[in-house]
């Protein structure tokens, strides 16, 4: 079995400090170190719920998630987000923890959660949606480092995120080669369209801090993964996902 639940709960206290500390990954010592947490990391934010038009013969990404639920042998759904819990988060519920699939999932702690059948995976997830969360489905070497699981190439993370708490909001402090395992959905252009009027939510609400104001009008970042927010909580829905086929647009 992985990690006991007591030695997550001394592990969590140091999620106060969790900015901090991706800073330091730019120091010498520490930072080599820490940075082997993020090797091997490879993850992508599913955007949903918001306009993206791919043309005839891509793979939507909303369908990728359940295609993994769906041919996984193991699922397990933890209790509660980590994140939102460790946040007391006010805007996303707290109750719709991350789910785990693969055979790495059979070593986590039965306290933290349970294991789940592909429909109540798949109900979890279309709950998880129906909240407003994002998706975010990959491989993290940090999860199996907490969890305990020994078995890290087996263990598929499909976390629902929110941009007031997610953990991956320490991405804005971490240098480009520790970050780069986080990425944006192949062919996916986020755009910003004359309409925008420069109101700076999106920019507020992206949680890597990849929108910027130039000139009165919202300009998405290299930093950008694509998650969708700024496209969801845009009022004048001036900001558009744009899918493109085989690669980059």
């Amino acid at each position: 079995m992985g990690r006991p639940a007591w030695q997550i709960k001394i592990i969590t206290l140091f999620w106060p400090f969790r900015h901090a500390l991706a800073r330091m990954v730019r120091w010498p010592l520490p930072g080599r170190w820490m940075k082997a947490t993020f090797k091997g990391d490879e993850a992508r934010y599913i955007p949903v719920g918001v306009e993206v038009k791919p043309p005839a013969g891509t793979a939507l990404p909303g369908l990728a998630v359940e295609n993994l639920i769906r041919r996984s042998p193991f699922r397990f759904i933890l209790h509660r987000c980590m994140c939102r819990s460790l946040e007391s988060c006010r805007h996303f519920p707290s109750g719709i923890g991350c789910l785990f699939l693969g055979e790495g999932a059979r070593e986590i702690d039965p306290a933290l959660g349970r294991e789940a059948s592909v429909e109540e995976a798949l109900e979890h997830h279309r709950r998880a949606l129906a909240s407003g969360l994002i998706p975010m489905a990959g491989k993290l070497r940090w999860d199996s480092l907490w969890l305990g699981v020994k078995k890290s190439d087996q263990l598929v993370t499909i976390c629902h995120c929110c941009d007031c708490c997610c953990y991956f909001k320490i991405y804005r402090f971490l240098p480009r080669e520790a970050a780069q395992g986080l990425r944006k959905w192949e062919g996916l252009e986020v755009r910003v369209e004359d309409t925008c009027d420069g109101c700076g939510i999106c920019v507020e609400r992206c949680f890597i801090g990849a929108m910027k104001l130039q000139d009165g009008k919202a300009v998405p970042g290299e930093e950008c993964r694509g998650c969708g927010r700024c496209a969801q909580v845009c009022p004048r829905k001036a900001v558009k996902l744009i899918l493109h086929p085989q690669g980059k647009p």
